[in-house]
Order: structure tokens, then C-alpha cells, then sequence
């Protein structure tokens, strides 16, 4: 058998669909299915022609089977746990984990998600809309989360090898909105690989068969069925099978071809862990179990569907607390880290303008929250709108132009020395600040003087960082000058706006 181990580390959260659930939702599978690498790899294939031989060999005939990639943890694959176990209602754990080595105990991996909320923006608008503002969703696998599967043939496969070390790929849905990123690396295939360690003698004709993924098998009528014994009999040669004891449940599987823009025909298949106690009418030789393993059975083979091996028997392990161990992952925050690439100057030049468009989003909700706050106290018709708009006038002017702050200062003392009946007024007006209660006036004074206090941009840019994962955001003078005399009209078009409440407009 020939092949290779590839290790998927997540760079962002991968959405690998399962079907079912609430429709306003999306929820992965828990591992990452053959059929996502597969298409990722003949996505990124230079000659994709389905009537080349070679071509069809690798991806197309079932020859080439790229096994589903399940959690990696302390180094080794999880496999998902034999249906034959019953675990204790008390563990919360999921179905992938494994044996001890004296088949004594079973560690269940702990299954970890990350869960992320979404709104539907109306395509024309950019926004959501009261017809088209659903939410939604997401619960995905995280990002730094570690997956090994395998690609195996009885042909060479170094081009598929060659196409996907140390490659970054795209997996599963929703690629445009920051999900799907992963690296993959890969590694030769020991001469003695097998999905589990375990010997199978020659000249076997009663054995037990373990489904480590999902099946798809027909029945004598063709249709999709629970039971494995006409599938079996077609791969042993019309061998007679007969299942003596069975432990399986279903599920559906479907798809999506990307070439096509259609869904697959959904199926029923038996799950992955589903066992069949098997006797033959003859016997079959260690080289036909060989076969059996190596290129499963049932259908979609080529996407990671039939794998399976062939045990004699599995221990009798109980429902015990001293028999079912929880196996964590490990930190998905330390290996998302580790993993991040090295961005071009192109890269980081757009990377700073998306991040400077997320923070000043966040920059004008917050100073509307805040000129919200700060006019709490405000005593309507204080100051007459033809004042605060003649102020807001000179200060959207010295916006608009160099040294807007000297040009507010200049503008600012003048008035104070005219001592106008309506700068008298906003002298009076006071304002609720995080010093306390300040007149207006003062409190502009004060900004004026010092335009680059950052205490309220700096928090905002620092939860940003946060929610985005990104280094501590950069703010320049001209950004804080910038937002905090636009909190100053905020301020100003807030009490405006209180004036003209059940009275009018005022001025």
C-alpha cells in the first residue's frame, strides 16, 4: 500500500457541514471528511482532465482514497469509539477517542467548538435590512485545531503529496467570511501502517468488522442500506457472509460539488463506529483482509467513505467510572498563534486599512453613545439651536481643513471675549463627564487644549484588538484629534436634538 499521513492545522474556524439541525444555523462535523481535502487538492491541480487515466486513478475511480482527517491529540489520531461501548451518562465527551494499550480503559476526546453569530446583510444595501436581517449560526471548529488523515493507493501518489505539503488550503464553507483557512503538512507512510495495530491470522472465516467512517452500501436491490453483508460478499469474491451480532445506527450524509454549484444526493449511511460480527462459508487469507482494509467498501470511497478494519475481537470494557477517562484538546489559542503566517507589505498595507475602517465603525458608535451619556443633564432650550448650529458650522469648516484644532482655539477665544448673550448660555449648559459634571464650555476648553487625549479611543481600539485577535492597533494624532472633535458636534447635535423634543424647533 502506498501513500502518505498529511496533519491539517486549522488557521481559521472550518465549517465541514453536517446536514440537519436548526435551519438558521450551521453546525461541523467534528472532524474534517476525505472529500473536503480531496476537493482542495484537485482545486489547486494543474491539469484537471477527467478523461486522463492518471488523473482519474488519483482522484476520480476510488483507486486514491483520502481518509477522513480525525482530532489529533497527544500525537495520535483519534478514532471514533466502537458503538459497541456505552458511555456513562455522566461523561461529557464526544464519539472520537481511543484504547488504552491493554484494551482495558477508553479515553473520550472532549469535544471543543467555536461558536460565532451572524446577521444576513441585504446584498444591495450592504446592511441588514427588516426584510433580510436573520440571524444565524455558526458552530465550527476552532482555529488551532489539530487533524491527521491519510491519502492511500496502490499507485504512486507523489503528485498529490507534492501538491499539498506545506500548502495553505481552503476547507468546507463560508471561505468569504473568515472561515476555512488551513495549513496542511504530510509525512510518509510507515510500511506497517494500519488504522489500528492488530494482527489478523490467515485463513480467517469468523471475524469482527470496525466502520472508522461513515459507509454507503447497497442492498440486492440497490438501495441504501444498514446492512453490510451483500456489499461484503461483492469485495470477498461472493463469498457467502453472514452477520452473527451488530452494532450500528445511521445517519445522512450529502455534499456539495463546487464545479457543479449543486448539493449532493443525499444518502442513508451506517455511522462510523458501527460493528459486524462476520462469519464466512469459507474461508479468506490474511492477503484478501489486506485488500479489504486497504481499499474499503461501499460507495465514495475516494471521499474517506467504507474505511474500515478487521479485528478477531474487542475487549468487554463497561460502563464505568474507572473504565472512561475525558481526554482534552489541547490550547487551540497557543497553536493558532504558532501558526501564523508571515504577511507580504501588500498584505499588512491592506491588512492596517481594514483594521483602521473596523475601529473607526466602532469610533462612530461610540461617540454617539457617548454624546448620549454626557447630555443626560442638559436642561432643554439651555442654548438656542442657532447657536449650536452656528458652532457646529465652524467646527465641521476646521474639519475639513490643517491645524483644526488651532482654528477651534482661535474661533473659541474670540468668542470668550465678546462674551455674546449666547456664549453666556452655553456657559451655564452643563454636562455629565467622566470627571464629573462640567460646563460646557469648560469641557470644550479643555478639550481644545489637549485634542490628543486617547483614554476613550485607546479602550475602544484595545477591545477591537481583542474581538479580531490582532496586535494592539496603532492610533495616530490626526485619528484622535479627529474623533474627539467630532465628539464635540456629536455633543452638540445631541443637545440640539433634546431642544427641538415637544417644543419645536427652537432658535
Amino acid at each position: 500500500m502506498k501513500g502518505f499521513l498529511y496533519t491539517i492545522t486549522l488557521q481559521e474556524p472550518v465549517l465541514a457541514n453536517s446536514l440537519g439541525g436548526e435551519p438558521n444555523s450551521a453546525r461541523s462535523l467534528f472532524y474534517v471528511p476525505g472529500g473536503l481535502v480531496r476537493g482542495a487538492v484537485i482545486n489547486s491541480y494543474p491539469d484537471k482532465d477527467a478523461n486522463d487515466d492518471s488523473f482519474r486513478s488519483l482522484f476520480l475511480t476510488g483507486e486514491t482514497r483520502f481518509l477522513n482527517a480525525y482530532p489529533l491529540v497527544n500525537g495520535e489520531r483519534s478514532l471514533p469509539i466502537p458503538l459497541k461501548y456505552k458511555r456513562p451518562k455522566y461523561l461529557d465527551a464526544g464519539s472520537f477517542g481511543n484504547l488504552d494499550g491493554d484494551g482495558k480503559k477508553i479515553y473520550a476526546l472532549e469535544e471543543e467548538w467555536q461558536v460565532n453569530i451572524h446577521t444576513q446583510r441585504d446584498p444591495q444595501k450592504g446592511r441588514a435590512t427588516e426584510n433580510s436581517g436573520a440571524v444565524y449560526r455558526y458552530i465550527a471548529l476552532p482555529a488551532g485545531m489539530k487533524f491527521r488523515g491519510a491519502v492511500v493507493s496502490s499507485i504512486s501518489v507523489k503528485p498529490i503529496q507534492d501538491a499539498l505539503d506545506n500548502k495553505t488550503i481552503l476547507l468546507g464553507k463560508a471561505r468569504t467570511a473568515g472561515y476555512g483557512s488551513a495549513k496542511i503538512t504530510v509525512q510518509n507512510l510507515p510500511a506497517d501502517w494500519r488504522e489500528i495495530r492488530n494482527v489478523v491470522p490467515s485463513d480467517l472465516n469468523e471475524f469482527t468488522i470496525l466502520l472508522l467512517s461513515p459507509a454507503l452500501v447497497r442492498n440486492s436491490d440497490g438501495q441504501f442500506t444498514l446492512d453490510i453483508s451483500t456489499a461484503l460478499s461483492a469485495r470477498l469474491n461472493g463469498k457467502k457472509v453472514n452477520i452473527v451480532d451488530a452494532f450500528s445506527k445511521s445517519e445522512i450524509v450529502g455534499g456539495f460539488n463546487r464545479t457543479w454549484g449543486l448539493p449532493l444526493p443525499q444518502a442513508t449511511a451506517i455511522a462510523a463506529g458501527s460493528i459486524f460480527h462476520v462469519t464466512l462459508d469459507s474461508a479468506i487469507s490474511a492477503k484478501e483482509a489486506e485488500v479489504l482494509e486497504a481499499t474499503g467498501i461501499g460507495e465514495r470511497r475516494a471521499e474517506g467513505f467504507g474505511s474500515l478494519v478487521m479485528i478477531t475481537s474487542l475487549p468487554d470494557i463497561e460502563a464505568k467510572e474507572e473504565n472512561w477517562n475525558k481526554l482534552k484538546l489541547p490550547d487551540h489559542k497557543e497553536e493558532a498563534d504558532s501558526e501564523k503566517v508571515d504577511l507580504s507589505p501588500e498584505e499588512n498595507q491592506l491588512l492596517e486599512m481594514m483594521i483602521t475602517r473596523l475601529l473607526r465603525r466602532d469610533l462612530d458608535q461610540q461617540i454617539v453613545t457617548q454624546a448620549r451619556e454626557m447630555t443626560q443633564g442638559y436642561k432643554r432650550d439651555s442654548v438656542p439651536n442657532s447657536q449650536l448650529s452656528r458652532w457646529r458650522v465652524i467646527l465641521r469648516d476646521a474639519l475639513a481643513k490643517e491645524n483644526p484644532t488651532q482654528r477651534l482655539k482661535a474661533f473659541y477665544q474670540a468668542e470668550n471675549k465678546k462674551r455674546s448673550p449666547a456664549f453666556v448660555k452655553m456657559e451655564k449648559a452643563k454636562l455629565k463627564t467622566m470627571a464629573g459634571p462640567k460646563r460646557l464650555t469648560e469641557w470644550a476648553e479643555e478639550l481644545l487644549e489637549h485634542p490628543e487625549d486617547r483614554n476613550q479611543i485607546s479602550e475602544s481600539a484595545f477591545k477591537l484588538a481583542q474581538s479580531i485577535d490582532t496586535e494592539p492597533i496603532k492610533l495616530s494624532d490626526e485619528l484622535i484629534t479627529e474623533y474627539n472633535l467630532r465628539l464635540l458636534d456629536a455633543v452638540l447635535a445631541m443637545m440640539g436634538k433634546m431642544n427641538s423634543v415637544k417644543g419645536g424647533n427652537h432658535g
